[in-house]
């Protein structure tokens, strides 16, 4: 299946439509785009003689100068690059791309460039990285730039600059190709020898004759065989400043190769000394020489985690070496580096006089910079410490207040972690892998429809992982990823077929339901290999991933063994039961009555042989026919999502043993900040939402009352291992911002009652506070919620969105302001 066809458009619901979305397709939209025939795909003619070599990490410029006859009424340029571009016209910044993608769904950019185009002499330049291998973010096909420029004159004519043999080309002299990479979800660490730049190179006059001419390649013939819109807004840029020197320290030398640049870098760590320098203003912060064999050691603080390319100016002596350490917290005042999934380090070599330096390619996410002076002839001055961010953009994002300042800042940070993870998809971190996984994407957009209210990454996540699947239906658990380190997740799976639900109600779309559907349904029949006489799923292989829960300072759940795992078939009953229903709208009656009986006798066996009746719970798993003595959370809030109605007695049990733990004593096992949705969704469906409260104050308490800016992967942050070596998680992981949702959902009381957020019920509770007051920024617009007791009377102010409505306490709210209040007593 196409994940960017545009499908026939018959409704939802009509016989046509199933039997079209099963049988017939319609042309993609996207072939409809007309490109000029001239258009090649190009690159320096020393890499791609027959267009089929690998270099690897090369760093190339592209110019090509050309004549406009009079005024620009306006310009467009479409562009994409593998991997990466930095674009400029006319010697101004324009921006970088392109956005993830298959290549075989080409994602390119669109940019308006006609207020920087003029009469006469213009020109248009990129830099480009080209990996030359796959990354979490990127799969590797050949070197390649394209672009194409339309440029109307306001007489009406047109000018069309291609990309082309008459571009010019050349290797840029400053970057390092022989650096090692971050890790495997990233490219490569930048090293920029400042002394060989140019930045005259993308203004029209510059001297280009000795470079080269590119080497065109027929772009019909190659492996971007469809050249795909960009289905997301482009991002949005801003800046950001250090704010202030908190630390200052020195270490040994241990000098290496620049290929091994992260070894010398782990290896310094032994000898760094930091000592904390409170209150030092950022600007013009002057580093004295440094003695030979030795490095100062800067750290500068940002304040909070920040997404995007630094930004250094400095001036120092020609030669002079800036080691960037990027941490988004630190250790004992040490931003630590791990030798296997995080070497977050890029190196400046200063040019003399003032240096202006940005990092073009690899973006970071980070709150600390510490940087590492190699200074032996002079001082340093650091004039600017920041940051270019990058976010996706987010016109009104929701917001949330109350007398109690920790649920105020576990808000805060809450929101501040998913605004760093959304950018050209919904990402689990922005600082160690910067990878589009399925599960983390499936509760990020949730939680982004209480946010901004924007589904266009859901849709594209939901799109995209589709593009993954195999010819036996299973997904990858990530993607776009040319990384290929782990083998599929099935519980991924199962999220995906579940996020197209959740798609349909929360952005008020079916759309994609349709179109899917043979996917879907390829997915499903995956499962049915691994479904034992008992009905259940026993022995999957793969990747047996569901949750981390208390790991890695604590213990996982029992689902790495084999066996019938409780939690897996929680999910598949979930994903079949929302196969039932799709099932039903695209009048699929043979799967509605396949996937209804499988998911019967599945429920049936779950109750059957998972119940642990000393527990008053369900085990993780039955590993040949012996009953893990494990109960945790984790399976446990699925079985009363997906198994039990509220008032059942196993339900009962359930939240007296595992959430109350007033009952059997039996140990639990804690969720992970990833199933905290699951959690609450759970314990809400149950009655017991005031449980989350408390572990909102408990668990997300301990991040603000450790200064987090943003939520963690896991419970703890740093850890010591059996052999005493501090390691560390993800410090800004989205998975973890639950409280998004639960603060808007329990305490201003806002849920959704019709598709898109077009109906919803307001009852709030404050839990013994004064006031709450907030925002919830939907798809059908934005809610204004102000809620205050007032001795024994509770006063609500509502703002409902053009076309939508609010049903308060049996009242029905038409768009517009509102004023209600009721007695306290009988606050919910």
């Amino acid at each position: 299946m196409e994940g960017n066809d545009t499908f026939v458009k018959d409704g939802p619901g009509s016989a046509e439509a199933g039997a079209a979305h099963r049988l017939v397709r319609q042309r993609p939209a996207h072939e409809r785009i007309a490109w000029d025939r001239g258009t090649a795909i190009i690159w320096h003619p020393s890499e791609v003689e027959t267009h089929y070599e690998q270099p690897k990490q090369s760093f190339c410029r592209f110019r090509r100068a050309f004549e406009l006859p009079g005024p620009v009424a306006r310009g467009e340029l479409r562009i994409f690059a593998d991997t990466r571009y930095v674009l400029y016209v006319n010697g101004r910044y324009v921006g970088r791309g392109p956005c993830r993608s298959d290549p075989r769904w080409q994602s390119y950019d669109v940019w308006d460039v006609g207020p920087l185009l003029a009469p006469g002499l213009n020109a248009i330049a990129v830099f480009v990285l080209h990996y030359g291998y796959g990354t979490g973010h990127s799969v590797h096909r050949i070197p390649a730039l394209l672009a194409e420029c339309a440029v109307e004159g306001k007489d009406g004519g047109v000018v069309r600059i291609a990309s082309d043999g008459r571009w010019t080309c050349s290797f840029h002299p400053a970057y390092e190709r022989n650096a090692p990479r971050i890790n495997g979800c990233q490219g490569p660490i930048e090293i920029c020898d400042a002394r060989r730049a140019d930045a005259l190179w993308i203004r029209p006059e510059y001297d280009d004759s000795g470079w080269e001419r590119a080497k065109g390649r027929n772009r019909e013939l190659s492996p971007f065989w469809n050249l795909v819109p960009r289905d997301i807004p482009l991002l949005e840029e801003g800046t950001a400043e250090a704010s202030g020197v908190v630390g200052i320290g020195e270490l040994v030398e241990r000098p290496e190769a620049v290929e091994r640049l992260h070894k010398q870098i782990m290896a310094e760590e032994e000898s760094l000394t930091v000592r904390p320098l409170p209150g030092v203003p950022a600007a013009n912060y002057a580093v004295p020489r440094t003695e030979k064999g030795k490095a100062t050691v800067v750290t500068f603080d940002f304040g909070r985690l920040e997404v995007g390319c630094l930004q250094v100016e400095a001036t120092g002596t020609e030669g002079d070496v800036l080691d960037v350490v990027y941490a988004e917290e630190l250790w004992e005042g040490k931003a630590l580096l791990n030798a296997n999934n995080n070497r977050s380090v890029d190196r400046f070599v200063l040019a003399a006089g003032r240096n202006e330096l940005e990092v073009a390619f690899g973006w970071k996410a980070f709150r600390y910079v510490q940087i590492r002076v190699r200074n032996f002839a002079g001082a340093v001055t650091f004039h600017r410490v920041g940051v270019r961010t990058r976010h996706y953009p987010v016109a009104k994002p929701a917001s949330f207040a109350c007398p109690d300042r920790e649920l105020e800042r576990i808000w805060a940070i809450s929101a501040h972690t998913l605004r760093s993870c959304m950018q050209d998809g919904f990402l689990d971190s922005s600082s160690r892998e910067q990878q589009q996984w399925m599960g983390d994407g499936r509760v990020q957009a949730v939680y982004n429809y209480y946010y901004s209210g924007d589904s266009r990454l859901h849709a594209k996540l939901l799109k995209q992982v589709g593009q993954s699947q195999d010819e036996s239906g299973m997904t990858k658990s990530r993607y776009p990823d040319g990384h290929h380190n782990y083998p599929p997740i099935p519980s991924f799976c199962l999220q995906w077929i579940c996020s197209f639900d959740e798609y349909a109600f929360y952005a008020a779309d079916s759309s994609l339901v349709g179109p899917w559907w043979p996917n879907i349904v390829q997915a499903l029949r995956w499962f049915t290999a691994y479904l034992n006489e008992e009905g259940v799923l026993a022995d999957v292989p793969y990747w047996p991933f569901i949750d981390w829960g208390e790991m890695p300072a604590g213990p996982g759940p029992d689902v790495t063994r084999g066996g019938i795992v409780c939690a897996l078939n929680l999910q598949y009953l979930e994903a079949l039961r929302v196969a039932v229903r799709f099932a039903r709208q695209v009048n699929d009656a043979e799967a509605a009555d396949v996937f209804g009986r499988l998911a019967d006798r599945l429920a049936e066996g779950i109750e059957r042989l998972l119940w642990n009746e000393q527990a008053g719970a369900y085990a993780d798993c039955v590993v040949n026919g012996a009953m893990s003595g494990r109960v945790s959370e984790i399976t446990n809030c699925l079985a009363l999502l997906h198994l039990h109605d509220p008032g059942e007695q196993r339900a009962e049990r359930i939240v007296r043993s595992v959430f109350v733990r007033e009952e059997s004593g039996h140990p639990v096992l804690k969720a992970s900040p990833y199933f905290m949705l699951y959690v609450y969704r759970a314990l809400e469906k149950h009655g017991r939402a005031e449980l989350v409260l408390d572990m909102i104050r408990d668990r997300y308490g301990a991040m603000a009352k450790a200064g987090a800016t943003t939520t963690w992967e896991n419970w703890s942050l740093f850890y010591k291992t059996a052999q005493g070596e501090v390691r560390y998680q993800s410090a800004s992981h989205a998975w973890a911002a639950m409280p998004i949702v639960f603060m808007a959902e329990q305490i201003l009381g806002l849920t959704p009652s019709a598709p898109g957020f077009k109906q919803v019920r307001v009852s709030p509770r404050l839990y013994g506070m004064d006031y709450a007051e907030g925002t919830v920024s939907t798809p059908a617009g934005k809610y204004r919620i102000g809620v205050r007791r007032r001795g024994d009377r509770i006063g609500l102010e509502l703002d409902v969105p053009e076309g939508a409505e609010a049903i308060v306490r049996g009242r029905v709210c038409p768009a517009g302001r509102h004023a209600l209040d009721w007695d306290a007593r009988e606050e919910a």
